[in-house]
């Protein structure tokens, strides 16, 4: 094989492009291969990308279509290849709505993209659709003409005709760093000179946001998917630094790029955010349910062992911020199956501009559309109970509650909380390692029946340890509820503290685990939500006719007591046939008669 390396310039250059256009190839003929239709959007012209002082890779505005299309589709999503987009959309199409997937990339070569059988299946009877298009950051990122006029950028302008009027937008950054990973990877000598300094993560961030900018204006509700802790409402819209950096990259005049994904929707959005994810979309190799394929002892991936879901306040009701430190765990099939049902509306207890947090916790099943509506429920039910209402009304702030079917001992899960549990989470760097400052200290089990555990906070005052604050768990037959108590009121601590306690999220996370891990050890037993009842089937009624006078009957013979000659009708005293031989009597001789006579 010739190595690229040894090869002249011209060769070098011709060699890359063949290479590229049979990736091409390839890429079209998997795409036939699962069933999908590739068509061109309007001319090439009107689509074909400007390309950028820096020389970054040009794309086409190309789509691909899965069984029909519409023009006005059910949900638009805009992400990177791969990752929580895909997983949105298929699920989406799954659902039996029709969506629109537009993916913005690094490069030209946007990677494979792929269905099986049983997904498109799955999509035909449910009556879903998919169209999948695209382009590359660098193109939707050009900068207006020397007047200022963005109508020059021919993809951004294509964009809003392709979406067409929805009924929900989702963008998600989620893949934009396993993208620049897989173009690093694939750039040649001369392109790494080239690109030197440029962020094509930062990139495909941006040309999300522009996207999203063009395709909210006909959206009629929209969801962002971000990360714990990423661009929250006290940013004040900086996100991550678009503005400006574009006009250095590009040079001239500067293209107005969102500062944050709120900004370029429009701000009334829903958000749903993630911890550390984990999990693949189907297009990914990673998506095979067993570690290194099938073995004697084969190790199944965490994201078919981890689909029990809880949803939280990103914010709570005591003022702490859930998954802010990345401390939790989303898995991203849950995390797309809730986005789905969010824009397709079947969540019917969701309201409009919540921010939400999803954690993913032990449990083969996925959550059924009964248990999705009955987690947004709870939430929304959190948020609308204020922490200044409470304090009010003298009632301590509730900061977490979960309910069970039944409890079959309140005090030996109460025990088990803590005894087990609390310690371990007590001990673990989170909480342990606060050197100043107050922070929990030990767990006790108090109450009359044993049904109280009482978190304290202690904090070092004059050399004297001074309790400063409690978390109370009540635990009872039908779930267990976590509030913030006072502390010493000897020491002036009395009074229940508006603000949250320190490591008190973290404690607040960590309880939707242990709610998990008592319903695996049989402490507490799962809520079974009521189904839909069916519809009961009429009685069937029966018209008797006319009595008409009626023909006589034969007797009817008694029924035999078995099998045998008796059960066909046979007499006992009738001679039976002993098999097919038939019988002969032999006449006596003259001479025997004679001897008989003598």
């Amino acid at each position: 094989m010739t190595r690229i390396r040894n090869l002249s310039q011209p060769s070098r250059t011709i060699l890359q492009q063949r290479v590229q256009n049979r990736m091409v190839q390839q890429q079209i003929t998997s795409i036939a291969r699962a069933g999908l239709l590739a068509t061109l959007l309007g001319s090439a012209s009107a689509f074909t990308s400007i390309t950028p002082s820096t020389s970054l890779p040009s794309t086409q505005f190309t789509s691909f279509s899965a069984l029909s299309a519409t023009s006005q589709p059910d949900v638009v999503v805009i992400s990177p290849p791969g990752g929580i987009g895909e997983i949105t959309s298929i699920e989406t199409a799954r659902l039996g709505g029709s969506v629109k997937w537009f993916v913005v990339s690094a490069a030209s070569n946007t990677p494979n993209m792929a269905l099986t059988a049983e997904t498109l299946a799955a999509i035909e009877k449910a009556g879903g659709s998919m169209e999948l298009a695209g382009a590359d950051a660098g193109s939707l990122l050009a900068p207006p003409d020397a007047e200022g006029n963005t109508a020059s950028n021919d993809a951004l302008s294509a964009i809003a005709g392709w979406c067409g009027t929805s009924g929900s937008l989702i963008c998600t950054y989620d893949g934009a760093f396993e993208e620049k990973l897989r173009v690093d990877r694939m750039k040649s000598p001369e392109q790494i000179e080239d690109t030197m300094g440029v962020d094509e993560e930062q990139l495909i961030r941006s040309g999300i946001r522009v996207a999203a900018r063009e395709a909210a204006a006909r959206s009629k509700s929209k969801i962002v998917v971000l990360a714990a802790g990423e661009e929250m409402p006290s940013d004040d819209g900086d996100g991550d630094g678009g503005k400006g950096f574009f006009a250095g990259l590009f040079g001239g005049n500067e293209i107005q790029v969102p500062g944050s994904m709120a900004e370029a929707v429009g701000g009334a959005a829903s958000v749903i955010r993630h911890g550390e994810l984990f999990g693949a979309a189907e297009s990914s190799p990673e998506s095979s349910p067993f570690k290194g394929g099938p073995k004697r002892e084969p190790i199944v991936r965490e994201m078919y062992t981890t689909r029990a879901v809880r949803i939280d306040p990103t914010i709570s009701t005591s003022g702490n911020v859930l998954g802010g430190d990345g401390s939790t765990k989303s898995n991203r099939l849950s995390v797309g199956e809730a986005t789905s049902r969010l824009g397709l509306g079947k969540v019917k207890s969701a309201t409009a501009k919540m921010d939400v947090s999803l954690s993913s916790f032990v449990g083969t099943a996925p959550p059924s559309d009964e248990e999705w509506n009955a987690e947004f429920a709870r939430v929304v039910e959190m948020m609308a109970s204020s922490p200044s209402s409470s304090n009010a009304r003298g009632s301590a702030p509730v900061l977490f509650r979960t309910e069970f079917s039944s409890v079959p001992s309140a005090e030996r899960l109460a025990e088990w909380l803590a005894v087990k549990w609390a310690p371990a989470i007590l001990r673990s760097y989170d909480i342990a390692g606060t050197r100043v400052g107050a922070r929990p200290v030990y767990a006790t089990q108090t109450g009359e029946e044993g049904t109280k555990i009482e978190i304290v906070w202690q904090e070092l005052v004059d050399f004297q340890s001074v309790t400063s604050g409690k978390m109370i768990i009540e635990v009872d037959e039908n779930g267990m509820t976590a509030m913030r108590g006072g502390g010493d009121a000897k020491q002036g601590y009395g009074g229940v503290s508006n603000k949250p306690l320190p490591g008190e999220d973290i404690l607040v996370r960590r309880l939707a685990d242990a709610a998990s891990q008592a319903v695996e050890k049989g402490l507490a037993v799962k809520p079974k939500l009521a189904k839909k009842e069916v519809a009961a089937m009429k009685p069937v009624t029966t018209v008797v006719a006319e009595e008409v006078a009626a023909a006589p009957t034969p007797p009817v013979a008694a029924e035999s007591s078995g099998p045998g000659p008796r059960g066909a009708g046979a007499r006992r005293s009738s001679e039976r046939s002993r098999g097919s031989r038939k019988r002969t009597t032999r006449k006596p001789s003259s001479q025997s008669d004679a001897d008989k006579k003598a």
